[in-house]
């Protein structure tokens, strides 16, 4: 783990998307297209979407604050697998931290052809044009309710969703966790969402793994982000 990476639990979260240049891309674009060939030539499932990076943002008190610009995931894409290099964006997302009855951790792995494939992550993604009101501001809640759903088929609305958020800063990326108690035991809930992820041919995650203690992490291949948030849970329990 690197010194600057950290988890900080805030209250409340206030996102918007805002009208802003993005010059890094801009200056990259011959580059930005050349890679964008070379990807898509190897993994079809690609799809160059609208997505949202931060560019500002602040904690202040227990509120976490933060604009985005929005831009084309094929430029994402690039600027993230060139080694995000340019450190004025963030790579920003919602993340469901689900516990069983047991208080065990669901996360869910990844299948092949995605951007994060054969890695295990708790379920999350980017926030899309869905999650964004007409205004600009960004329902980071609902953008992970959806994930949850699409991801594990489990209904939002049966889980109960615990006050705050975890955010995990490490380098170019910070997470934003929402943490949910489900009513059951962990092998009644791997077998619904496997269940769920069999019945769907586009799922984006090949099996679920459950997470019971500090010592299961070393076992996973995982984002580091998904293995700070997950080492600050295991390490204090009830924060």
């Amino acid at each position: 783990m690197s010194a600057s990476d950290r988890v900080q639990r805030v209250s409340s979260c206030e996102l918007r998307v805002v009208e802003s240049r993005w010059a890094f891309a801009e200056a990259a674009e011959n580059r930005i297209a050349q890679h964008w060939a070379e990807r898509t030539a190897h993994s079809s499932k690609l799809f160059n979407g609208r997505v949202v990076l931060l560019n500002h943002h602040e904690v202040s008190g227990e509120i976490f604050s933060g604009r985005f610009l929005a831009t084309e995931f094929r430029k994402f894409l690039y600027w993230r697998e060139t080694g995000m290099p340019d450190e004025s964006v963030f790579d920003t997302f919602g993340t469901a931290l689900i516990l069983t009855s047991e208080g065990h951790v669901l996360l869910g792995r990844q299948r092949a052809g995605n951007i994060n494939e054969g890695l295990a992550y708790p379920p999350g993604g980017f926030i899309d044009p869905r999650d964004i009101s007409a205004d600009g501001t960004i329902d980071i809640d609902g953008s992970i309710a959806r994930e949850i759903a699409e991801e594990t088929g489990l209904d939002p609305q049966a889980l109960t969703r615990l006050p705050g958020y975890l955010l995990t800063f490490t380098g170019q990326q910070i997470s934003i966790a929402a943490t949910y108690r489900c009513p059951s035991p962990a092998p009644d809930v791997v077998a619904r969402i496997r269940a769920h992820i069999a019945a769907d041919p586009d799922s984006e995650l090949d099996d679920v793994v459950v997470v019971a203690a500090h010592a299961d992490l070393d076992k996973l291949a995982m984002p580091h982000y998904a293995r700070v948030l997950l080492r600050h849970v295991f390490d204090r329990p009830g924060s």
